[in-house]
C-alpha cells in the first residue's frame, strides 16, 4: 500500500466537510402605530400659581373713582370710562334714549367734528370707541404711553364732557339704528330676546325692551330728549375711570385731574328698577317666523343681582347644567339627539335683575321634544348633587379660563369695568375665585332646586309654525310645530 500523502492525511483528519448553516432572516418588526399615542388621555399639567391682578384705587378731587392696573410690559395704556347710566334711566315710553345718547358722543364735540375726532385719534395712534349697554355705557380709549397719553386723554375728555349732540347727527344715527332694528327683525335670536324681555320684565319696565329700544321709541326721540338726558345723567358722580397699562398713579392722577377733576357732580340719583314679573305657572311665548328651518329656544328662570349671596352657588349650578361643552344640555341635544349644533345655558350677570337662560337653535320639527329634554336636564340637576369630579371640572372651567381676560391692556381694563358696573370692589377677580372655589356640591344642588322650579320657567320659541321635513328617501311630510308645543300643556302666548 502506498503511503498517504500528507495532504490526504490532513484531509482525513478533518473529517467530512459540513454543509454551511442556513441563514435565517429575523422576523419582521411589528409595524409602528404612529397614532397609538392618541389612545392615552393627556394628564393635567402642573397647576399654575397665577392670580388675577388687584386694581389700585384712588379718587379725583370731585370723587371720581379711578382703578389702575399697572402693566409696564409695553408702552400702551387702555382707559375705560364707565358711566353707570343704563336702561333704568330711560323715561317711560323712551326706550333706547340712554343708548342713543351715548352713541352720539363721538359724532362731534363743541370743538371737533366727527371727522376731526377720527383724524386726531389716528394721528395719535389711538383708538376711541363708545359702547352703550343695559347696565351703563363705556367710552374706551387705547393709547400710546408717554407723551401721547395726555393729548389722547384730551380727546376722551372732550368726547365725554363736551358733546355737541347735533340734531343733524341725531337724525343720521337714528336712521342707522332703525335700519339695524329692521335687519335684526329677521334674526330668531333677536326676536326671542325681545319677547323674553317683554314677558319677563313687563312691557313698561325699563328692561322690558333691549337697551337700544324698538323702532317706535327710537323714531320718536328728539334732540331735546337727548340733550336733557345728557345734562341730567352724564355727570361726574356716575363715572368711574379704569386704566391698565404702562403708567403709574403718580403719572396718571395729575393727567386725569386736569381733564376730569372739574367735571360737575349731578343731583340725579339712580333709581333701582322694580322686580321682574314672577312666572307662577310654566309659560311659553311663541314668536312665529315663517320659512325658518330651525327654532330658537330659550328656557329661562329667575336669577339674582351680581352682588347677591346666592350668585356663586347659582353660577356653579348654571355652569354644571349648561355652561360647558360637556354639560348635560349640550351633550343631550347635540351629541345624543343631534338636534342642535350647540345648546348652552347660564346666568346673565346684572347689577339688578339677572336670569338663567338655556339657549339653542334646534331642528324646527324637534322644537317641543328639545324643550322637554332641557327641562328634564334642569330637573335632574335639582334632583341630584354633582359628583366631586363634576364639581371640580366646573370650578376648573370657571377659574382656569380667567387668565385670558387679562392677556392685554384692553382685556384687563374691560374686565375691571365690572367693578363699577355691578357694584364690586377692586379685588373682584380674586374674590371671584374665592367665591367659586367655596361652593360645595350641596350648595350647587340647593341653588339648582331654588332656580330650576318648573312652575317658574318662562320658555320662548322663535321659529316656524309648521315645517316640511324630508325622511332622506324623498318622502316629505309637514310637522305642526305649534301643535306639538300645545301638547306640552303649558300656557301659551302667541306673538
Amino acid at each position: 500500500m502506498k503511503p498517504f500523502s500528507l495532504a490526504l492525511l490532513a484531509l482525513l483528519a478533518c473529517g467530512p466537510k459540513k454543509a454551511p448553516e442556513p441563514v435565517v432572516a429575523p422576523p419582521p418588526a411589528a409595524p409602528v402605530d404612529r397614532e397609538a399615542w392618541r389612545a392615552n388621555k393627556p394628564g393635567p399639567g402642573k397647576p399654575s400659581a397665577w392670580q388675577p391682578p388687584v386694581a389700585q384705587r384712588f379718587e379725583l378731587s370731585n370723587g371720581i373713582d379711578v382703578l389702575l392696573v399697572e402693566n409696564p410690559a409695553l408702552p400702551l395704556v387702555s382707559v375705560r370710562l364707565f358711566m353707570a347710566v343704563g336702561s333704568e334711566a330711560n323715561p317711560k315710553g323712551k326706550a333706547g334714549l340712554a343708548h342713543l345718547t351715548a352713541e352720539l358722543l363721538d359724532e362731534g364735540t363743541k370743538t371737533r367734528s366727527a371727522t376731526q375726532i377720527a383724524n386726531d385719534t389716528a394721528t395719535l395712534g389711538a383708538r376711541l370707541e363708545v359702547a352703550p349697554a343695559a347696565d351703563g355705557a363705556t367710552v374706551s380709549l387705547d393709547a400710546l404711553a408717554g407723551e401721547n397719553l395726555g393729548p389722547s386723554l384730551d380727546l376722551l375728555a372732550d368726547v365725554v364732557r363736551n358733546p355737541k349732540l347735533d340734531a343733524k347727527e341725531l337724525k343720521r344715527v337714528q336712521s342707522e339704528a332703525l335700519a339695524d332694528l329692521q335687519s335684526a327683525a329677521s334674526d330668531p335670536r333677536d326676536r326671542a330676546g325681545r319677547a323674553f324681555r317683554a314677558a319677563y320684565f313687563g312691557a313698561n319696565h325699563p328692561y322690558g325692551a333691549p337697551s337700544r329700544g324698538d323702532a317706535k321709541s327710537v323714531k320718536a326721540l328728539t334732540a331735546k330728549d337727548v340733550t336733557d338726558f345728557y345734562k341730567r345723567w352724564w355727570t361726574a358722580d356716575k363715572a368711574t375711570l379704569v386704566v391698565s397699562g404702562a403708567t403709574t398713579e403718580a403719572e396718571l392722577k395729575p393727567l386725569l385731574e386736569a381733564r376730569f377733576g372739574s367735571w360737575k357732580v349731578g343731583t340725579q340719583k339712580r333709581v333701582d328698577p322694580p322686580a321682574p314679573l314672577l312666572v307662577k305657572k310654566t309659560r311659553l311665548v311663541f314668536v312665529e317666523m315663517p320659512g325658518q328651518v330651525q327654532s330658537f329656544v330659550m328656557v329661562t328662570a329667575p336669577g339674582m343681582a351680581r352682588t347677591s349671596g346666592e350668585y356663586f352657588p347659582a353660577t356653579m349650578a348654571g355652569t354644571l347644567v349648561g355652561g360647558m361643552f360637556s354639560s348635560p344640555i349640550n351633550m343631550n341635544l347635540r351629541e345624543d339627539k343631534g338636534w342642535s349644533y350647540g345648546a348652552f345655558g347660564g346666568f346673565t350677570d346684572s347689577r339688578d335683575l339677572g336670569w338663567f337662560g338655556a339657549r339653542a337653535s334646534v331642528q324646527a320639527d324637534k322644537t317641543a321634544p328639545a324643550i322637554t329634554e332641557v327641562i328634564k336636564e334642569l330637573e335632574a340637576a335639582a334632583a341630584k348633587a354633582p359628583s366631586a369630579e363634576q364639581l371640580q371640572m366646573a370650578k376648573d372651567y370657571l377659574v382656569k379660563s380667567l387668565a385670558g381676560n387679562f392677556e392685554t391692556n384692553p382685556y384687563t381694563a374691560g374686565s375691571f369695568t365690572q367693578a363699577p358696573q355691578f357694584g364690586l370692589g377692586p379685588d373682584l377677580w380674586r374674590t371671584y375665585i374665592t367665591g367659586v372655589e367655596g361652593v360645595d356640591a350641596a350648595a350647587a344642588q340647593a341653588a339648582a332646586q331654588r332656580t330650576f322650579q318648573r312652575d317658574h320657567l318662562l320658555i320662548v320659541v322663535a321659529g316656524p309654525r309648521t315645517v316640511e321635513i324630508d325622511d332622506g328617501k324623498g318622502n316629505k311630510s309637514t310637522v305642526d310645530v305649534f301643535a306639538d308645543l300645545q301638547k306640552l300643556g303649558f300656557e301659551i302666548t302667541q306673538l
